[in-house]
């Protein structure tokens, strides 16, 4: 590692991957997948994030097809999973989206 590249944060729920991920089958956690979208919703509206309701439909957060693609990119990135957009549209709250990217995969994917 050279002087400019930080370490990576130590975990502290004592497993590997990215943070709020499941050690057992390395999908994120409902809760951290809400709260990271909570945040990058607040972000970009210049709130809290206490202040989003997670159940409040995307669209009526001002979300559109552009922040979904960024959105997306944000998540993959955060929690090392691929994120599609139809990922977001198909499940369009903070809630909907944790509680999608949280689930099991289908048996071999």
């Amino acid at each position: 590692m050279n002087q400019t590249q930080q370490p990576s944060p130590s975990r502290t729920d004592g497993t590997d991957g990215p943070a709020g991920a499941h050690p057992a089958d390395g999908r994120p956690a409902a809760g951290a997948v809400t709260g990271w979208v909570l945040a990058f919703l607040a972000e970009l509206l210049d709130v809290s994030p206490d202040e989003i309701d997670p159940a409040t439909p995307l669209d009526e957060l001002g979300v559109d097809s552009a922040t979904v693609l960024v959105m997306c990119a944000g998540l993959a990135a955060e929690f090392g999973i691929p994120v599609r957009p139809r990922d977001v549209l198909d499940h369009f709250t903070a809630d909907a989206v944790g509680e999608h990217l949280s689930a099991p995969l289908p048996a071999g994917v």
